[in-house]
Protein backbone atom coordinates (compact mmCIF):
# COMPACT_ATOMS: atom_id res chain seq x y z
CA UNK A 1 0.00 0.00 0.00
CA UNK A 2 2.81 2.27 0.92
CA UNK A 3 4.57 1.72 -2.27
CA UNK A 4 1.24 2.12 -4.53
CA UNK A 5 0.80 5.72 -2.67
CA UNK A 6 4.25 6.73 -2.89
CA UNK A 7 4.44 5.99 -6.65
CA UNK A 8 0.85 8.07 -6.62
CA UNK A 9 2.50 11.23 -5.13
CA UNK A 10 5.69 10.43 -7.56
CA UNK A 11 3.66 10.45 -10.48
CA UNK A 12 1.94 13.82 -9.61
CA UNK A 13 5.41 15.15 -8.46
CA UNK A 14 6.78 14.58 -11.76
CA UNK A 15 3.44 16.07 -13.87
CA UNK A 16 4.09 18.65 -11.21
CA UNK A 17 7.50 19.64 -12.28
CA UNK A 18 6.68 19.07 -16.33
CA UNK A 19 4.33 21.67 -16.23
CA UNK A 20 6.04 24.19 -14.38
CA UNK A 21 8.78 23.89 -16.45
CA UNK A 22 6.35 24.30 -19.60
CA UNK A 23 5.05 27.05 -18.25
CA UNK A 24 8.04 29.01 -17.66
CA UNK A 25 8.95 28.24 -20.85
CA UNK A 26 6.11 29.72 -22.46
CA UNK A 27 6.23 32.83 -20.49
CA UNK A 28 9.61 33.53 -21.28
CA UNK A 29 9.55 32.44 -25.12
CA UNK A 30 6.33 33.99 -25.62
CA UNK A 31 5.80 35.25 -29.29
CA UNK A 32 5.06 39.63 -28.56
CA UNK A 33 3.63 39.64 -32.04
CA UNK A 34 0.70 36.71 -31.13
CA UNK A 35 -2.46 38.38 -31.45
CA UNK A 36 -4.28 37.96 -28.53
CA UNK A 37 -7.90 38.30 -29.31
CA UNK A 38 -8.07 36.21 -32.74
CA UNK A 39 -11.89 37.60 -33.14
CA UNK A 40 -11.58 39.77 -36.04
CA UNK A 41 -11.31 39.30 -39.63
CA UNK A 42 -8.70 41.49 -41.60
CA UNK A 43 -11.03 42.23 -44.83
CA UNK A 44 -8.54 43.16 -47.86
CA UNK A 45 -11.47 45.51 -49.63
CA UNK A 46 -12.46 48.65 -48.55
CA UNK A 47 -14.49 49.48 -45.95
CA UNK A 48 -16.26 52.18 -44.60
CA UNK A 49 -14.36 54.87 -42.46
CA UNK A 50 -14.58 55.31 -38.82
CA UNK A 51 -13.89 59.18 -38.08
CA UNK A 52 -13.65 60.00 -34.17
CA UNK A 53 -13.66 63.53 -32.73
CA UNK A 54 -9.72 64.31 -33.44
CA UNK A 55 -8.02 64.91 -30.43
CA UNK A 56 -5.47 67.66 -29.79
CA UNK A 57 -2.03 67.06 -29.59
CA UNK A 58 -1.20 67.64 -25.72
CA UNK A 59 0.64 71.00 -24.89
CA UNK A 60 4.17 70.59 -22.94
CA UNK A 61 4.00 72.33 -19.99
CA UNK A 62 5.67 75.54 -19.15
CA UNK A 63 7.70 76.40 -16.48
CA UNK A 64 10.44 78.37 -14.90
CA UNK A 65 13.78 78.10 -16.01
CA UNK A 66 16.10 75.45 -13.83
CA UNK A 67 17.73 78.46 -12.04
CA UNK A 68 14.70 80.30 -10.81
CA UNK A 69 12.54 77.19 -9.19
CA UNK A 70 13.39 76.81 -5.36
CA UNK A 71 14.34 74.04 -3.76
CA UNK A 72 10.59 72.73 -2.59
CA UNK A 73 10.00 73.60 -6.33
CA UNK A 74 12.74 71.10 -7.71
CA UNK A 75 11.63 68.44 -5.20
CA UNK A 76 7.73 68.82 -6.27
CA UNK A 77 8.83 68.01 -9.53
CA UNK A 78 10.96 64.74 -8.70
CA UNK A 79 8.11 63.77 -6.27
CA UNK A 80 4.95 64.12 -8.31
CA UNK A 81 7.41 62.45 -11.64
CA UNK A 82 8.78 59.19 -8.97
CA UNK A 83 4.87 58.73 -7.52
CA UNK A 84 3.64 58.64 -11.61
CA UNK A 85 6.29 56.16 -12.40
CA UNK A 86 5.94 54.29 -9.35
CA UNK A 87 2.31 53.72 -9.81
CA UNK A 88 2.50 53.09 -13.59
CA UNK A 89 5.47 50.46 -12.82
CA UNK A 90 2.56 48.98 -10.61
CA UNK A 91 0.00 49.21 -13.14
CA UNK A 92 1.87 47.63 -15.48
CA UNK A 93 2.99 44.54 -13.45
CA UNK A 94 -0.54 44.01 -12.24
CA UNK A 95 -1.93 44.17 -16.35
CA UNK A 96 1.20 41.50 -17.11
CA UNK A 97 -0.55 39.01 -14.77
CA UNK A 98 -3.85 40.17 -15.95
CA UNK A 99 -2.55 39.10 -19.60
CA UNK A 100 -0.98 36.07 -18.31
CA UNK A 101 2.85 37.49 -19.08
CA UNK A 102 4.22 35.91 -15.87
CA UNK A 103 7.75 36.51 -16.25
CA UNK A 104 9.98 35.71 -13.93
CA UNK A 105 11.57 38.46 -11.71
CA UNK A 106 14.58 39.99 -12.73
CA UNK A 107 18.08 38.85 -11.28
CA UNK A 108 21.34 40.65 -11.41
CA UNK A 109 23.14 37.23 -11.94
CA UNK A 110 20.57 35.94 -14.67
CA UNK A 111 21.90 39.55 -16.65
CA UNK A 112 20.93 38.75 -19.89
CA UNK A 113 17.68 36.57 -19.56
CA UNK A 114 15.26 39.05 -18.13
CA UNK A 115 16.97 42.47 -19.92
CA UNK A 116 15.04 44.74 -22.41
CA UNK A 117 16.53 45.03 -26.16
CA UNK A 118 19.18 47.49 -25.60
CA UNK A 119 20.61 49.18 -22.36
CA UNK A 120 23.09 52.50 -22.46
CA UNK A 121 24.56 53.06 -19.45
CA UNK A 122 26.33 56.60 -18.64
CA UNK A 123 29.11 56.07 -16.13
CA UNK A 124 29.09 60.09 -15.12
CA UNK A 125 26.22 60.10 -13.83
CA UNK A 126 24.83 56.42 -12.77
CA UNK A 127 22.00 56.23 -15.41
CA UNK A 128 21.16 52.94 -17.24
CA UNK A 129 18.66 54.25 -20.26
CA UNK A 130 16.84 51.37 -21.90
CA UNK A 131 16.18 52.13 -25.66
CA UNK A 132 13.00 52.32 -27.35
CA UNK A 133 13.18 53.29 -30.46
CA UNK A 134 10.62 56.06 -31.56
CA UNK A 135 10.08 57.37 -28.11
CA UNK A 136 12.63 59.89 -28.13
CA UNK A 137 15.54 57.99 -27.89
CA UNK A 138 17.33 60.29 -30.10
CA UNK A 139 16.91 63.00 -27.90
CA UNK A 140 18.32 61.18 -25.28
CA UNK A 141 20.99 60.31 -27.96
CA UNK A 142 21.32 64.14 -28.42
CA UNK A 143 21.57 64.42 -24.42
CA UNK A 144 24.26 61.88 -24.11
CA UNK A 145 26.34 63.87 -26.94
CA UNK A 146 25.99 67.18 -24.90
CA UNK A 147 27.18 65.51 -21.69
CA UNK A 148 30.63 64.55 -23.20
CA UNK A 149 30.80 67.78 -24.27
CA UNK A 150 29.65 68.14 -27.72
CA UNK A 151 28.09 71.07 -28.25
CA UNK A 152 26.38 70.95 -31.75
CA UNK A 153 25.92 66.96 -32.11
CA UNK A 154 23.84 67.64 -36.09
CA UNK A 155 26.11 65.12 -37.41
CA UNK A 156 28.26 64.05 -35.57
CA UNK A 157 28.48 60.09 -35.42
CA UNK A 158 29.85 58.50 -32.49
CA UNK A 159 32.01 54.96 -32.98
CA UNK A 160 30.08 51.69 -32.35
CA UNK A 161 30.21 50.99 -28.43
CA UNK A 162 30.45 54.85 -27.43
CA UNK A 163 27.51 54.51 -25.10
CA UNK A 164 28.78 51.52 -22.93
CA UNK A 165 26.46 49.74 -24.20
CA UNK A 166 26.04 46.79 -21.37
CA UNK A 167 26.78 43.25 -22.00
CA UNK A 168 28.56 40.83 -19.88
CA UNK A 169 31.97 42.56 -20.71
CA UNK A 170 30.68 45.71 -19.15
CA UNK A 171 32.12 46.25 -15.67
CA UNK A 172 28.73 46.42 -13.77
CA UNK A 173 28.20 45.09 -10.72
CA UNK A 174 24.96 44.45 -8.90
CA UNK A 175 25.61 47.25 -6.41
CA UNK A 176 26.02 50.02 -8.77
CA UNK A 177 22.71 48.70 -10.99
CA UNK A 178 20.53 48.85 -7.66
CA UNK A 179 21.55 52.39 -7.11
CA UNK A 180 21.58 53.80 -10.60
CA UNK A 181 18.88 55.38 -11.69
CA UNK A 182 17.02 53.07 -14.74
CA UNK A 183 15.10 55.25 -17.23
CA UNK A 184 12.64 53.66 -19.87
CA UNK A 185 10.54 55.43 -22.47
CA UNK A 186 6.95 54.61 -23.49
CA UNK A 187 4.92 55.47 -26.55
CA UNK A 188 1.11 55.27 -27.33
CA UNK A 189 1.96 52.43 -29.72
CA UNK A 190 -0.48 53.61 -32.80
CA UNK A 191 1.84 56.83 -33.04
CA UNK A 192 4.87 55.14 -32.50
CA UNK A 193 3.73 53.33 -35.44
CA UNK A 194 3.09 56.08 -37.52
CA UNK A 195 6.26 57.08 -36.60
CA UNK A 196 7.79 54.49 -37.54
CA UNK A 197 6.53 53.86 -40.63
CA UNK A 198 7.38 57.01 -41.80
CA UNK A 199 10.51 57.38 -40.18
CA UNK A 200 11.62 54.00 -42.06
CA UNK A 201 9.43 53.30 -45.13
CA UNK A 202 9.15 56.90 -46.43
CA UNK A 203 12.26 58.73 -45.20
CA UNK A 204 15.21 55.85 -45.19
CA UNK A 205 13.11 53.78 -48.06
CA UNK A 206 13.29 50.22 -46.18
CA UNK A 207 10.86 47.97 -47.03
CA UNK A 208 9.69 49.56 -50.29
CA UNK A 209 9.41 46.24 -52.58
CA UNK A 210 7.64 43.92 -50.03
CA UNK A 211 5.02 46.75 -49.80
CA UNK A 212 4.90 47.95 -53.52
CA UNK A 213 6.15 44.75 -55.24
CA UNK A 214 4.54 45.96 -58.48
CA UNK A 215 5.80 49.49 -58.42
CA UNK A 216 2.04 50.78 -58.57
CA UNK A 217 1.96 54.92 -57.90
CA UNK A 218 1.09 54.77 -54.72
CA UNK A 219 0.58 57.78 -52.54
CA UNK A 220 1.70 57.57 -48.95
CA UNK A 221 -1.37 57.21 -47.13
CA UNK A 222 -1.92 53.69 -49.40
CA UNK A 223 1.86 52.23 -48.62
CA UNK A 224 0.77 53.29 -45.08
CA UNK A 225 -2.49 50.98 -45.54
CA UNK A 226 -1.02 48.35 -47.83
CA UNK A 227 1.96 48.06 -44.61
CA UNK A 228 -0.64 47.25 -41.97
CA UNK A 229 -2.39 44.32 -44.01
CA UNK A 230 1.13 42.69 -44.97
CA UNK A 231 1.97 43.21 -41.12
CA UNK A 232 -0.87 41.69 -40.08
CA UNK A 233 -1.02 38.30 -42.27
CA UNK A 234 2.63 38.11 -41.44
CA UNK A 235 2.03 37.88 -37.49
CA UNK A 236 -0.81 35.87 -37.84
CA UNK A 237 0.86 33.27 -40.25
CA UNK A 238 4.30 33.29 -38.12
CA UNK A 239 6.18 33.78 -41.52
CA UNK A 240 9.67 35.56 -41.15
CA UNK A 241 9.35 38.88 -42.02
CA UNK A 242 12.00 41.43 -41.78
CA UNK A 243 8.85 44.01 -40.33
CA UNK A 244 8.52 41.38 -37.56
CA UNK A 245 12.19 41.60 -36.40
CA UNK A 246 12.18 45.41 -37.03
CA UNK A 247 13.29 46.98 -33.40
CA UNK A 248 11.52 49.79 -34.41
CA UNK A 249 8.45 48.02 -34.76
CA UNK A 250 8.31 45.12 -32.28
CA UNK A 251 5.73 45.90 -29.58
CA UNK A 252 7.05 47.66 -26.80
CA UNK A 253 6.12 45.64 -23.67
CA UNK A 254 8.18 43.31 -25.38
CA UNK A 255 11.26 45.33 -26.32
CA UNK A 256 11.33 46.84 -22.92
CA UNK A 257 10.94 43.89 -20.85
CA UNK A 258 8.42 45.69 -18.60
CA UNK A 259 7.30 42.53 -16.78
CA UNK A 260 10.50 41.88 -15.20
CA UNK A 261 12.74 44.81 -15.70
CA UNK A 262 13.18 47.26 -12.48
CA UNK A 263 12.90 50.63 -13.87
CA UNK A 264 12.89 53.23 -11.47
CA UNK A 265 11.87 56.10 -13.91
CA UNK A 266 9.29 55.39 -16.46
CA UNK A 267 9.08 58.52 -19.09
CA UNK A 268 5.54 58.48 -20.81
CA UNK A 269 6.76 60.55 -23.76
CA UNK A 270 3.28 62.46 -23.90
CA UNK A 271 4.32 64.33 -20.80
CA UNK A 272 6.73 66.14 -22.71
CA UNK A 273 9.28 67.40 -20.17
CA UNK A 274 7.49 67.00 -16.94
CA UNK A 275 9.52 63.42 -16.69
CA UNK A 276 12.34 64.11 -18.07
CA UNK A 277 12.76 67.61 -15.46
CA UNK A 278 12.80 64.79 -13.19
CA UNK A 279 15.66 63.01 -14.26
CA UNK A 280 17.99 65.61 -15.09
CA UNK A 281 17.09 67.08 -10.88
CA UNK A 282 18.01 63.77 -10.17
CA UNK A 283 20.98 63.31 -12.04
CA UNK A 284 22.60 67.13 -11.77
CA UNK A 285 21.93 67.56 -15.51
CA UNK A 286 20.68 70.82 -15.34
CA UNK A 287 22.46 73.00 -16.80
CA UNK A 288 22.53 71.07 -20.21
CA UNK A 289 19.82 71.56 -22.45
CA UNK A 290 17.02 68.56 -23.04
CA UNK A 291 14.54 68.54 -26.14
CA UNK A 292 11.83 66.44 -25.29
CA UNK A 293 11.02 65.79 -28.85
CA UNK A 294 13.25 65.50 -32.42
CA UNK A 295 13.31 69.64 -32.42
CA UNK A 296 17.21 69.88 -32.61
CA UNK A 297 18.67 72.38 -34.57
CA UNK A 298 15.19 73.96 -35.50
CA UNK A 299 14.59 70.88 -37.13
CA UNK A 300 10.40 69.58 -36.43
CA UNK A 301 9.82 65.79 -35.21
CA UNK A 302 9.81 63.59 -38.62
CA UNK A 303 6.02 62.10 -37.12
CA UNK A 304 4.18 65.10 -36.48
CA UNK A 305 0.65 65.64 -34.98
CA UNK A 306 -1.14 66.59 -37.61
CA UNK A 307 -0.52 64.05 -40.43
CA UNK A 308 -0.67 61.38 -37.66
CA UNK A 309 -4.02 62.31 -36.65
CA UNK A 310 -5.59 62.81 -40.15
CA UNK A 311 -4.14 59.26 -41.62
CA UNK A 312 -5.37 57.43 -38.20
CA UNK A 313 -8.96 59.22 -38.95
CA UNK A 314 -8.97 58.27 -42.48
CA UNK A 315 -7.85 55.03 -41.51
CA UNK A 316 -10.35 52.14 -42.33
CA UNK A 317 -12.06 50.76 -39.32
CA UNK A 318 -11.06 47.22 -40.09
CA UNK A 319 -7.47 48.22 -40.43
CA UNK A 320 -7.38 50.56 -37.53
CA UNK A 321 -8.76 47.47 -35.14
CA UNK A 322 -6.16 45.37 -36.52
CA UNK A 323 -3.79 47.83 -35.23
CA UNK A 324 -5.05 48.84 -31.81
CA UNK A 325 -6.54 45.03 -31.20
CA UNK A 326 -4.40 42.48 -33.20
CA UNK A 327 -1.11 43.67 -33.73
CA UNK A 328 -0.24 45.62 -30.94
CA UNK A 329 -3.05 44.29 -28.90
CA UNK A 330 -1.18 43.60 -25.66
CA UNK A 331 0.58 46.79 -25.60
CA UNK A 332 -2.38 48.95 -25.14
CA UNK A 333 -3.58 46.44 -22.52
CA UNK A 334 -0.29 45.89 -20.99
CA UNK A 335 1.13 49.66 -20.89
CA UNK A 336 -2.84 50.89 -20.64
CA UNK A 337 -2.40 53.57 -23.50
CA UNK A 338 -6.13 54.91 -24.61
CA UNK A 339 -7.02 53.42 -27.94
CA UNK A 340 -8.04 55.90 -30.60
CA UNK A 341 -11.40 57.25 -30.25
CA UNK A 342 -11.31 56.68 -26.24
CA UNK A 343 -11.09 60.52 -24.57
CA UNK A 344 -8.14 59.59 -22.98
CA UNK A 345 -6.01 59.46 -26.41
CA UNK A 346 -2.74 59.59 -26.64
CA UNK A 347 -2.40 59.47 -23.25
CA UNK A 348 -1.96 55.67 -20.84
CA UNK A 349 -5.97 56.10 -18.98
CA UNK A 350 -5.13 56.97 -15.70
CA UNK A 351 -3.32 59.82 -16.85
CA UNK A 352 -6.10 62.70 -18.19
CA UNK A 353 -5.93 66.47 -19.30
CA UNK A 354 -7.23 66.59 -15.62
CA UNK A 355 -4.65 64.61 -13.97
CA UNK A 356 -2.22 66.71 -15.86
CA UNK A 357 -3.68 69.81 -14.40
CA UNK A 358 -3.51 68.61 -11.06
CA UNK A 359 0.73 67.34 -11.92
CA UNK A 360 1.40 71.05 -13.39
CA UNK A 361 -0.41 73.20 -10.47
CA UNK A 362 2.25 75.34 -9.29
CA UNK A 363 4.64 75.32 -12.01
Amino acid sequence: MYIRTFNRVLTSGIIGILVAVVTVITVQWRNPWSCPSKQLTLKLEKTASFTPVQPKSPPYYNRKPFTELTGNEKQEIVRKSLNRSDALVRDIKMRCRLQGVRARPFQFDEFSLGKPRLLVYKKSINLIYSSNPKTGSSSFKMFFYKLDGIEDPQGVQYPSGHYNFINKETNLTSETFYKSIRVGTLRNPLIRFVSGFRDKVLRKGQFRDTINPQKKNLTEFEMFEAFIRIMYQNAITQSNSPFLGNKHFVPQWHNMRVCSFPYSLLIQYENGNLDTDAMQLITNTTHIEYNPSRKEGGKDSKSSDDITYDWLARLDRDLLNVLQYEIYGLDFDILGYARWGEKDFPFIKTFTYKNREQLEEGF
